[in-house]
């Protein structure tokens, strides 16, 4: 924009002229002052265009460094997002390989043990089976040998107490077996002429032989009486106050019924007890095992499984020992199978 700038001053002179003679000529001098006003116009006009255009230039670089800035910005952004992607992809491409090599690895290391436990597995079932095999030759054998034992126990029991088991052979033989032949044989015979001597004399010989029986009778019952006498004397006669408690086998059954869902339960009491009584404890004991919270049900412990896994083991070996069908060998085999692989619990509190 243009301006403009007004000065005032005043401008002293002085001076001498000398003018040429007229009438004589001479000299004279002047002085003064004279009044300046003066007007300094400045133009901006090209400086202002200049300014304007430089202004414009100015913006445009600005907008050039603002767009050339957000570019740079961009692409640094996008550097950085490919560098980040490249490292990530990179970093998780090398642990997706290394895992994928390990778990080839090890899958390849449990297929080999799996394959061993297998080849071992079938190597131990094939011991066992051997091992069964032997063990039921071996129980036959000793079985055979405890029969054998108990017949020789047999006979020496007869022999020890001979006396008594000739008497009771002969009087069944003589006394109950002869006499009803021969009387059968006299009545079919029609032998009524037999004279009254023989008949008492055969009263006679009766009368005897039961005598003879009597007094074996007797001694035998007065030894058992002098054995019990000799217990009683070992016994001590003592008298309590409280109520001792009774102590009685029963045996509570549970099993799966086949032809129907649900179990099946069973109780089984000895016949000391009359009918009210035996069905009084049957309640009781039923209802005290199916409450799982009074019995406390826990797995027998390994002393117990072990001498229940004698027995049954000795009972169907006992009844199977000479089987040589195929059915009842499968039959024992499965027995033995399903006995193994039974969970057997017992109370953890009595009734």
């Amino acid at each position: 924009m243009s301006y403009h700038q007004d000065y005032h001053a005043s401008v002293p002179y002085s001076g001498s002229v000398s003018y040429p003679a007229s009438q004589s000529g001479g000299y004279t001098s002047y002085s003064g002052s004279v009044d300046v006003n003066i007007r300094i116009i400045v133009n901006t006009d090209p400086f202002d265009g200049s300014v304007n255009r430089l202004n414009t230039s100015v913006i445009a670089l600005g907008g050039s460094v603002t767009a050339m800035n957000a570019a740079q910005c961009l692409a640094i952004k996008k550097t950085a997002d490919d560098v980040s992607s490249s490292l990530i992809n990179g970093f998780f491409g090398t642990i997706s390989t290394e895992l994928s090599q390990q778990i080839q690895a090890l899958d390849s290391a449990i297929k080999a043990d799996f394959g061993l436990l297998q080849d071992q597995s079938k190597a131990v079932g094939d011991k066992k089976d051997v091992m069964n095999g032997d063990y039921n030759r071996i129980t036959s054998r000793y079985i055979k040998l405890f029969n054998d034992l108990d017949e020789e126990c047999y006979k020496r029991i007869i022999a020890l107490d001979k006396p008594s088991f000739n008497i009771s052979q002969k009087v069944l033989k003589e006394l109950i077996s002869d006499f009803s032949c021969n009387a059968a044989a006299m009545n079919l015979l029609g032998v009524d002429e037999a004279s009254s001597s023989k008949l008492c004399l055969f009263v006679s010989a009766i009368n005897r032989k039961t005598l003879d029986i009597l007094r074996t009778l007797y001694s035998y019952i007065n030894q058992e009486s002098i054995i019990q006498n000799t217990i009683n004397s070992l016994l001590f006669s003592e008298e309590i106050n409280d109520n001792v408690a009774l102590y009685l086998p029963v045996i509570w059954m549970e099993s799966d019924m086949l032809e129907s869902r649900g179990a099946d339960q069973n109780c089984y009491i000895t016949n000391s007890f009359d009918q009210q009584g035996k069905k009084m404890i049957a309640d009781e004991v039923n209802n005290y095992c199916r409450d799982k919270n009074r019995a406390g049900w826990k797995p027998a412990d390994g002393q117990e499984k072990e001498a229940l896994g004698r027995e049954f083991s000795l009972l169907a070996e006992t009844n199977f020992s000479g089987a040589q069908d195929a059915a009842q060998q499968r039959v024992y085999k499965t027995m033995m199978s399903l006995w193994q692989n039974t969970e057997i619990s017992s109370m953890e509190r009595s009734l």
